[in-house]
């Protein structure tokens, strides 16, 4: 049944869009009304049959509808009634752990994609639950730091719990990642292959916060947080690597370059590159990754003692 429901939602969903964007005139309004209504009964079902993190389903089926949801969002809002936080939430809960799932990880762009759809709604109809979100968000990026600092592996279990005032209140959630004690989102977060890509996409969405709704997060970023997000360099991959980079390169963009540590970030730079071959083998090829991204924050170290500075630690680590 729920299959066919996919099937048939996905179809009339296509038909709907394409008619909007070649029809000069706007659709009748009660059409879209009773497909809004049709949406909100079959969408529970279908995160409840196929969006579960703790689950080996059908990942086909499980991207299927993650799509579903963010077509959803973009172009028919009032599905979840044009952003209220008690439509909203529930989702970003069933969403936010598939980012832990090492198996699923070439497919974390579509997870992100809905996420930020669905953020975007939350930012226009409920702009306070948008703002504790983003303050869970960096309240998570200072956990997962001490996670990472704990190198965690083999038989071993992290499991971190989050966005505990986010979801105050909310029930619908997965049951393996809903807390017995209390509310939040339960996350294993064990061994790198889990906490890497997750604190990657984690820093990605505030990225995203941080360029989309400047206004709506203003005043909430700290220092604690910059310089934990700076910190992960240390202990993440390529992808973290870059993740980190954008941040800064957005953090100095839309605050100021004078909240960066700019100094412990060129000398985890340093370590970075001073790590022999067996440690990060991404970095052969002379160590591409991390100079483009240190290419992106160059602009914030612009007086001539910190340019000094950076010269001697590019010599004294990069062989070009």
């Amino acid at each position: 049944m729920a299959k066919a429901n996919l099937s048939s939602l996905v179809h009339e969903l296509r038909e709907r869009i394409a008619a909007s964007s070649s029809t000069p005139t706007p659709n009748n309004p009660s059409e879209d009304d009773a497909l809004e209504v049709r949406f909100r009964t079959v969408l529970p079902n279908l995160l409840h049959a196929y969006v579960l993190p703790s689950s080996s389903g059908n990942e086909r089926e499980v991207i299927a509808v993650v799509k579903l949801i963010s077509h959803t969002a973009r172009n028919f809002p009032g599905v979840f009634y044009h952003g209220k936080a008690s439509a909203i939430l529930p989702i970003l809960a069933r969403i936010l752990p598939f980012f832990a799932k090492p198996l699923l990880r070439s497919r974390h762009e579509v997870f992100f994609e809905a996420l930020g759809s669905l953020l975007s709604l939350l930012r226009s109809g409920a702009r306070d639950a948008y703002r504790q979100f983003f303050v869970d968000s960096m309240s998570l990026i200072q956990d997962i730091l001490y996670v990472a600092s704990l190198n965690v592996n083999g038989s071993s279990r992290v499991t971190l719990k989050c966005f505990c005032e986010s979801l105050s209140g909310i029930e619908d959630l997965p049951s393996t990642n809903k807390p017995v004690d209390g509310c939040g989102l339960l996350i294993d977060l064990t061994g790198r292959s889990r906490w890497q890509p997750f604190a990657t996409w984690i820093l990605k969405l505030l990225s995203k916060c941080l360029t989309e709704g400047t206004l709506y997060v203003e005043g909430l970023i700290h220092a604690s947080f910059i310089s934990a997000a700076c910190s992960l360099l240390c202990y993440g991959d390529a992808d973290l690597h870059m993740a980190c980079f954008d941040f800064v390169h957005i953090i100095g963009t839309v605050t100021t370059y004078d909240v960066i540590p700019y100094q412990n970030l060129i000398l985890s730079i340093a370590t970075i590159l001073n790590l022999d071959k067996e440690g990060l083998p991404v970095f052969r090829l002379h160590y591409a990754v991390p100079m483009l991204g240190l290419l992106k924050f160059v602009p914030l170290i612009s007086g001539s003692q910190n340019i000094s500075y950076l010269h001697f630690t590019i010599q004294n680590h990069v062989c070009l």
